[in-house]
């Protein structure tokens, strides 16, 4: 059997590589997958913290002056101007609606926050207690608790209920699991008291953190 010439065997091997090379450029659909499957994991993991960053960055605050002004029976139109029951953190730059129900659903997408104890308020005394979210990712800026680990002891809060505003100050921070319900007894030593807490630590609800606050 004769042999074939070496341009025909050379003409041969071009051939099969120009026709081998394209599947070689093609991405495997795995490899898109993977890919994809990578972004969304990095978007989970990072998102949780971006308000963070954001806070950091521009250390967010209220005025409390209005606040206060209202508070001790003045005039205040900013604050007149503002619907519904409100609670203030000025420190972490919070205005949030506080939201009636029978459970933390009535927050919804990061609407507000949540008052458990439906038969105390401002004027009564007692214990209120508030919930909010922590993080959520439907929320902009992840919750209205995002930062409530930042309040200090001295803090103001202000509650404004129906028309009227209240003057808080925070005198406790903690931590306890989710069945230390005794957070929402009334204190016998504070008659008028405000307990707002959120899940702990970030992305997690294995805890609670609380802070507590005395009317003044």
């Amino acid at each position: 059997m004769k042999r074939l010439p070496n341009k025909f065997k050379k003409q041969s091997t071009k051939t099969t590589k120009s026709d081998l090379s394209p599947d070689k450029k093609r991405p495997k659909p795995s490899i898109i997958i993977l890919s994809i499957v990578a972004l969304i994991s990095l978007f989970v993991l990072v998102m949780p913290y971006l308000p963070r960053l954001w806070y950091l960055l521009t250390k967010p605050q209220i005025n409390s002056e209005p606040y206060q002004k209202a508070a001790d029976g003045q005039s205040s139109p900013e604050v007149d101007n503002q619907k519904g029951n409100r609670l203030v953190l000025p420190q972490i730059g919070v205005n949030a609606e506080i939201l009636e129900g029978d459970n933390v659903n009535v927050i919804g997408r990061n609407q507000g926050v949540w008052r458990e104890s439906a038969s105390i308020d401002p004027s009564t005394p007692g214990n209120i207690v508030v919930a909010g979210h922590r993080f959520i990712y439907t929320a902009v800026n992840g919750g209205h608790f995002y930062n409530l680990t930042e309040l200090q002891n001295g803090d103001k809060i202000y509650i404004k209920w129906q028309d009227q505003v209240y003057t808080y100050e925070v005198f406790n921070s903690k931590t306890v699991s989710p069945d230390q319900i005794e957070i929402r007894n009334n204190d016998p030593n504070v008659e008028n008291k405000l307990t707002m807490y959120t899940c702990y630590p970030l992305g997690s609800t294995a805890e609670r953190y609380v802070v507590e606050a005395k009317q003044i």
